[in-house]
């Protein structure tokens, strides 16, 4: 049996955040809201409330960050753009899966700015 190799350039990190995404170049359409599932400095992958996204596209992403006393203690937020790399439906049993979830795998485009 062979071994199989994390490929990843960055660790991933469990983190459930609060994500608000806009497609780059389509200014009617609403945001998308979700969670994140896990996050690194290179790209997350989050449940959001979208359909029809598909690999390829370029999302504006503002992920919330919560207050860390002694570290953020008003809280903040990151911004950035990243690319839809993947795209599956989101699994039942995920914690707070709404109906019309899917899991997006997103490459950031550039390191996530911190705005507080």
């Amino acid at each position: 049996m062979t071994e199989q190799r994390d490929r990843r350039l960055h660790k991933r990190l469990a983190l459930r955040l609060a994500v608000l995404c806009q497609r780059v170049g389509v200014s009617a359409h609403r945001p998308y809201t979700g969670n994140t599932v896990d996050i690194s400095p290179g790209g997350a992958l989050m449940e959001i409330d979208a359909m029809g996204l598909v690999a390829g596209q370029v999302l504006r992403v503002e992920i919330a960050v919560p207050p860390a006393e002694g570290l953020l203690d008003q809280g903040g937020r990151f911004t950035t753009h990243g690319r839809v790399v993947r795209v599956e439906p989101s699994p039942p049993e995920s914690a707070g899966a709404r109906p019309a979830t899917q899991r997006i795998a997103l490459q950031f485009c550039s390191a996530p700015r911190l705005a507080t």
